[in-house]
């Protein structure tokens, strides 16, 4: 008793066959477009550093800063330490200036001071991290901070992470230019 005509089961197989067919399609598509995404477009900067504080050689040095900036927490930006002799388009340059102590002729303050510098000696510094975009300067973050300037330096670390949560962050320098806002402005 078959006319010849197919049975509408057979009609929604066909189309949810056809549906998986189109998603499979869909999800390669798209994986591969992922895989075409430069890192800048995914939000990773590379980490490199002009100067780099005594008690560290500068591969070290960038490794630590980008593993410390990891530590900000802030979801839409990674970081890889630079590991070549070119500048990235996309990347955040640290600077580190010792800074001169206080109180002119007193360079020992409750002992933990030292003007040569000695490992577990606390320096006051002056911390800067520029940030670059597609190659061109976008912002600057400045920070004054005490520390011993070792690789196991837990007020470094926490240093690094403040002021990158101060350039990225949320309410940081880059989104206050990216909003036309400045930080001020958002404190009143």
């Amino acid at each position: 008793m078959s006319d010849g005509r197919k049975s509408p089961v057979c009609f929604v197989a066909l189309a949810c066959r056809l549906i998986a067919a189109f998603m499979c399609w869909a999800l390669v598509t798209a994986c591969g477009t992922l895989a075409l995404v430069s890192p800048a477009a995914a939000g990773t900067l590379e980490v490199n550093a002009s100067n780099v504080l005594p008690g560290f050689r500068h591969l070290e040095f960038v490794r630590f800063l980008a593993m410390h900036m990891e530590e900000a927490r802030l979801s839409d930006w990674r970081f890889a330490p630079a590991t070549g002799s070119s500048l990235a388009a996309d990347r955040v340059e640290w600077s580190f200036k010792l800074n001169p102590y206080a109180g002119g002729e007193v360079r020992d303050v409750g002992g933990r001071i030292s003007p040569e510098g000695r490992p577990g000696a606390h320096r006051p510094v002056t911390i800067e991290a520029r940030l670059y975009l597609n190659g061109e300067y976008q912002t600057l973050v400045e920070r004054q901070a005490i520390v011993e300037g070792q690789p196991d330096d837990p007020d470094l670390a926490a240093a690094v992470a403040s002021v990158t949560r101060h350039l990225l962050g949320p309410s940081g320098a880059y989104r206050a230019i990216d909003t036309g806002r400045s930080q001020s402005d958002r404190a009143r």
